[in-house]
């Protein structure tokens, strides 16, 4: 096609249309026949062009395939059906890069060609498809003088066939043809017209069938339903779809459209209107372009005319959503013509909240509140500028719109006409405030002062004060509080009271002037202080009263300090000085001070970062600027209120200061780094002092409240992050002082704190680096002292230290590594999920190579060589906890080993993974319950990860080794080994397995066979509500991949036996009949109509739970932080000795199946797992105390220490 490629060479069409057949070729070997087939069959065409010494060129493969179909169809007859299929799919793949001149040229011969399989009546539904998608490239090809040719055949007699075609029963073959019709018409040939020559042709074929098959829909009788001439009528909606969506639908015919589409929508059959309103929704959006606003102006007019009753309760609702859509549509083309239509607009569709109706009346209701939003656009809005488009005329517009709608509302839907639409109107109203915001300042304040007055009145009992109340703060949030008050004042102190207007400001109020809550608001609070000390009953109601408005006003404070328009005015010193005193000496008042001063910040921070970039009108209103300005000034008072801010810190107890932290933070945020490094040189100073003056402190003496050593540290941590790298030597030279300290846990959990929230910043980062060497050191020195409390923070700094750790560091990994084995047997679930992080990030960092110093670890001699880092000498430090003497160790080692293996099984090779496989294997004839625990949990993983032929050919060694825990009821091994055994039997087969186990276990096989063929039976009895419930109730089983592998089943839980009781499959035999049971939700009764019903019938019995049940999950406090027993007996995690399951203990509730398969959460510490645990508890026996005791109130605190 020299068009495309004038230089010569090969065409783009040719790459592309290549690329395409690249892809058919490697399905040479595909295992599914069709895409076989292709292959096959492109493969022979192309010999025969390379016999024919032709090119590869799309002309080639035309000719060849297009011969092809001819001797496919022979005398009227389809020789060969699979092959003309085939034939057809690559003539629609190659007619597109076809050249155009041979498609025109040939039309005659190429379109007798197609139309066999076309019109055939055997012709399968893919034969057909693919025939029709290469008739429509043909079509596209064809220029206008062809389209307007009178001969028999010619393009309009093919695509009047096309048209027929999109009526065929097939729903593919349908849909293949409406697409065609599209796109044809969405790119007419060439022409004085724009649009599509076969346009009318569509348009009289398709509203003439239409018609028929409405006038049968109307003469059946009621009663009776025809789905055929239904979906009859929904395929020529579709087709109809098709033609205006290309926008060419001829405008003489667009009333009639509209006429037979609103008749349709009469209809009580859901699919029908669905269609009809897609239809017209075509015919919106198809015109696009500034020449189609006239052609829409007449259609919206047309509908109009066609409005119907208000009470018609049939077509009013169809009416007003097309209305709706309509108007949706002609916004995006001209919104200016669309808002001067309003007037008109609105008026017409508010007669209908009169109707008798109320699904009218909602309707108009939802159809005006789609209006008014979705037809003005946001940018119309502003204030004319020299930059944004906004002209003193569109300004004009909008003032004019806004002042008829306020006068809509008061003068017309607020009379007594409706009255009973109250509730829809006020929606509207809402819908229209939150939309105009600023602009309806001042034409709404009397509709304002009116909704107020039916809201402060509750003598009349107005039945709509929450749509009262929405509307209210609808306008306080777009006009402001102080407009909204003028209206409404509070009166609080005097006259009708308001006080229902404090919840209102707070949820609400955005934006808005601090200066008017300093001068208007918080005066009262004095007002009400002095009545409340003025008075000798302290208890008395009015006191109570008082209060609660003093604190409600209190709480208005930090919704006025979110982003306020005044901020470099109003917060002077003199407020802070007051709001200093304050939280000084009223300690209830330090929450609000705090939340307003951290939103003062935080506000003009996240504005300045592009928070609301997508609101223009508040981008006019407050600009950018305005917020860096305010963050600047702030800046400079940061070093008196964090002076402020540190002594409230250093005076509030511990488990309820962390509000106050956040505060701090916030202001580090912004502080200048001169100022801040002074004041964290001063915090230093404080902290030195403070642990000098504690030490000779003896360890009895009971601390009553925080020492200041550890407040001074906490500020140390905050700081950290945000202090300059001037600072940082400082930094580490406490982290290396206090990290240390053995009989002081809560420093050493905030010590390594330091490197963690040094690591959040860049710099940070580069200070690490370069201390990077020192760090190491501290971390490989402080192994024996680390505090379990601190053992989390401590392997968070690991981890980010790991994350940088240059080649030259790698002896790090050996020092530590120990420490983080053992840790994945940790009590603490995040010690455990940061251990197996680690052990990970090792893995990778000693893939990529280096030198590992082995002289630097400690332990080693001097002169030790140094060694090669690789994944397969990291499997070989890790090994080396196998040979420990502690089954504890070894224990840890296995589970270790097992989540290395499922994570670089693809890194390692065979050798490697079978050595390492052999190895662990022989920990499953070891006594040690432990031990043994996880090594089955090592055999699961390994049966589940490791290549199919190295498991089956150490199969024999290792059922034989297995099998010795088959028989053991305690720990749940016989669970354990009966999953691996279904496992092994979905991945060999019965027989293989059965073949390597011993002798005397093939009873087992036995019950594993009976079991399956039960399962199966009843899976096929059930299957149909089986498959409705699980498309209607699709469920994640699993969190990961590894516990996917873990825990999933062939079997499912109900339908599994135990294997190993004879007893309890005659049992189960016995019964077929299920119990039912409906799961009580509430107090509404079951809705058995509801498709969510299944979900609440249950084939055992529900459980009731009482008080009993619900104080087992109660822990004791202390101090408003969860304490838990560190006694043997109680230490939930006292018999977690399985390897594999310390690592599923990572990944937060993981479930565990028990014995009969089913799924088991950890639960409370009498039922929780240990080796020395009976498989049934004695009933009746009251475990733990049996005194009932109301539950201690827990707090807990918003930042931990």
């Amino acid at each position: 096609m020299t068009e495309l490629n004038p230089d010569g060479g090969v065409s783009i069409d040719t790459l592309v249309l290549d690329d395409k057949l690249a892809k058919i070729r490697t399905q040479i070997s595909s295992k599914l026949d069709n895409q076989k087939h292709l292959a096959i069959i492109l493969s022979a065409v192309e010999e025969n062009i390379e016999e024919q010494k032709n090119d590869k060129t799309p002309v080639s493969y035309f000719v060849s395939f297009l011969s092809l179909l001819d001797q496919c169809i022979q005398d009227d007859q389809i020789v060969d059906d699979n092959l003309a299929t085939t034939t057809a799919y690559f003539l629609d793949l190659v007619f597109p890069f076809t050249p155009k001149a041979l498609l025109k040229a040939k039309f005659n011969q190429i379109l007798a060609k197609l139309a066999q399989p076309l019109t055939h009546p055997d012709a399968q539904a893919p034969l057909v498809r693919s025939t029709i998608g290469a008739l429509e490239s043909l079509l596209l090809a064809q220029d206008q003088p062809q389209w307007t040719s009178t001969s028999a055949i010619s393009p309009k007699r093919a695509f009047l066939g096309l048209v027929e075609l999109s009526f065929d029963p097939r729903p593919k073959v349908r849909r293949r043809a409406q697409e065609a019709v599209n796109k044809i018409l969405s790119n007419p040939p060439a022409s004085p017209s724009p649009i599509h020559i076969g346009a009318q042709l569509a348009a009289d074929v398709s509203l003439r069938k239409l018609k028929e098959l409405l006038h049968q829909f109307k003469s059946q009788k009621k009663k009776e339903s025809n789905k055929e001439l239904n979906s009859a009528i929904i395929h020529c909606l579709q087709l109809i779809t098709s033609i205006t969506s290309s926008n060419s639908w001829p405008p003489a015919q667009i009333e009639t459209l509209c006429d037979v589409l609103l008749e349709i929508s009469k209809t009580s059959d859901q699919f029908l209107v669905s269609s009809a309103f897609g239809a017209f929704e075509g015919l919106f959006k198809s015109m696009t372009n500034t020449i189609d606003v006239d052609k829409f102006a007449n259609v919206l007019n047309i509908i109009f005319d066609l409005k119907p009753s208000i009470n018609d309760t049939h077509l009013a609702a169809s009416w007003l959503a097309v209305i709706a859509k309509a108007l949706e549509s002609f916004v995006s083309l001209s919104p200016q013509v669309c808002i001067e239509k309003l007037p008109t607009i609105l008026p017409t569709v508010a007669s209908f909240l009169g109707s008798n109706s109320k699904d009218i009346y909602i309707s108009a209701s939802q159809c005006l509140i789609a209006i008014v939003s979705q037809t003005i656009p946001d940018q119309l809005l502003l204030q004319p500028t020299q930059t944004n488009g906004i002209t003193g005329e569109i300004y004009e517009l909008i003032e004019v719109t806004v002042g008829f709608i306020s006068e809509l509302i008061e003068q017309e839907l607020f009379s007594i006409k409706y009255q009973h639409a109250t509730k829809e109107i006020l929606e509207f109203v809402i819908a229209t405030i939150l939309k105009l915001r600023s602009r309806i300042n001042p034409d709404f304040l009397s509709i304002l002062e009116t909704v107020g007055q039916w809201r402060t009145n509750e003598a009349e009992n107005f039945p709509h004060n929450k749509e009262a109340e929405q509307l209210i703060a609808a306008c306080i949030s777009t006009m402001g509080p102080q407009v909204v008050l003028s209206v409404l004042p509070l009166n609080l102190t005097g006259g009708e009271g308001r006080a229902w207007l404090l919840p209102l400001l707070r949820d609400n109020v955005r934006s808005a002037e601090l200066n008017f809550y300093k001068t208007d608001i918080l005066p009262v609070v004095e007002f009400f202080d002095n009545k409340i000390k003025e008075s000798t009953n302290k208890e008395s109601i009015n006191n109570k009263i008082f209060q609660t408005i003093i604190d409600q006003i209190w709480s208005l404070l930090p919704h006025f300090c979110d982003l306020p328009r005044d901020l470099t005015t109003a917060f002077d010193d003199l407020f802070a000085s007051q709001l200093s005193d304050l939280m000084y000496a009223h300690v209830d008042l330090r929450v609000p001070i705090c939340h307003a001063l951290r939103l003062l910040a935080e506000s003009n921070i996240a504005y300045q970062e592009g928070a609301l970039a997508d609101d223009l009108l508040m981008q006019q209103e407050f600009t950018v600027s305005e917020a860096s300005k305010n963050i600047e000034y702030l800046a400079s008072k940061s070093s008196n209120i964090l002076s402020v801010l540190f002594n409230v810190f250093s005076s509030t107890s511990p488990e309820s200061r962390g509000f106050v932290l956040e505060t701090i933070e916030v202001y580090l945020q912004i502080a200048p780094k001169d100022e801040l490094a002074n004041t964290f040189d001063k915090v230093c100073g404080l902290f030195k002092n403070a642990m000098d003056e504690e030490k000779p402190e003896t360890k009895a003496k009971p601390q009553t409240q925080a020492k200041l050593s550890i407040t001074m540290m906490d500020l140390i941590v905050a700081m950290a992050k945000h202090v300059p790298a001037t600072s940082h030597n400082a930094l580490f030279a406490i982290f290396s002082s206090t990290v240390g300290l053995k009989d002081n846990a809560l420093m050493q959990k905030r010590a390594y704190r330091i490197i963690s929230k040094l690591a959040e910043t860049e710099i940070g980062q580069g200070s690490i680096s370069n201390f990077i060497g020192d760090i190491e050191n501290v971390l490989i020195q402080t192994i024996e002292v680390t505090h379990n409390s601190a053992r989390s923070a401590r392997l968070t700094a690991v981890l980010l230290i790991l994350e940088i750790l240059p080649q030259t560091d790698l002896y790090f990994i050996p020092a530590i590594l120990q420490e983080i084995i053992m840790a994945t047997k940790d009590i603490n679930e995040r010690s455990r999920e940061l251990s197996y992080q680690i052990l990970i990030k090792m893995g990778q960092k000693m893939n990529e190579g280096g030198i590992i110093v082995n002289s630097k670890v400690p332990g080693f001699e001097a002169d030790v060589p140094n060694s090669q880092a690789s994944l397969t000498e990291y499997f070989t430090m890790v090994s080396a906890g196998l040979a420990a003497q502690e089954p504890h160790m070894i224990s840890a080692t296995i589970t270790a080993i097992s989540c290395l293996i499922f994570e670089f099984k693809d890194l390692l090779s065979t050798e490697v993974l079978m050595e390492i496989a052999s190895t662990v294997e022989l920990f499953l004839t070891h006594n040690s319950r432990e031990i043994a625990k996880s090594a089955i949990g090592f055999v699961k993983v390994e049966v589940l990860s490791l290549p199919e032929e190295m498991v089956r050919s150490n199969l024999s060694e290792l059922l034989s080794k297995l099998m010795r825990w088959s028989h053991e009821h305690k720990g749940h091994f016989k669970s354990k080994v009966k999953h691996i055994l279904e496992r092994l039997i979905r991945k060999f087969g019965i027989d293989e397995v059965e073949q390597a186990m011993p002798e005397q276990d093939h009873k087992l096989i036995a019950n594993i066979k009976k079991s399956r063929n039960r399962s199966k039976r009843k899976q096929e009895e059930e299957a149909t509500a089986t498959a409705t419930a699980t498309s209607a109730n699709p469920e994640k089983k699993f969190m990961s991949a590894y516990e996917e592998a873990l825990y999933d089943s062939d079997i499912s839980d109900e339908d599994e036996v135990d294997i190993y009781d004879e007893d309890s499959n005659r049992k189960n035999r016995g019964g077929k009949k299920s119990n039912q049971f409906i799961l009580e939700t509430g107090d509404e009764p079951l809705n058995l109509l509801d498709r969510q019903a299944l979900a609440h019938i249950s084939s055992s019995k529900p459980k009731k739970f009482g008080k009993q049940d619900m104080a087992k999950s109660d822990f004791k406090t202390k101090d408003g932080k969860l304490v838990f027993k560190e006694d043997a007996e109680d230490d939930p995690l006292a018999g977690k000795t399985s390897g594999i399951d310390a690592y599923l203990d990572a990944v937060k509730q993981a479930p565990v199946r028990g014995q009969r398969n089913k799924l088991k959460f950890k639960k409370t510490k009498e039922e929780e797992w240990s080796d020395d645990e009976d498989d049934v508890k004695p009933k009746g026996k009251v475990q733990g105390k049996s005194k009932i005791t109301k539950p201690k109130q827990k707090f807990k605190s918003r930042k931990k220490f």
